[in-house]
């Protein structure tokens, strides 16, 4: 799931993406079921 949201994000923001930004927010939202991570890491902000 991780590498999938990941990837998603990576498509979404193409040049944009920045992989240290991702896992600092990813890491940033503590404790959640994969469901919500996974709308929370492929939500556009």
């Amino acid at each position: 799931m991780w590498l999938e949201a990941r990837e998603e994000a990576r498509r979404r923001d193409g040049a944009a993406f920045d992989l240290k930004r991702f896992h600092h927010h990813a890491l940033g939202l503590g404790p959640m079921g994969l469901d919500l991570l996974r709308a929370e890491l492929t939500r556009k902000d």
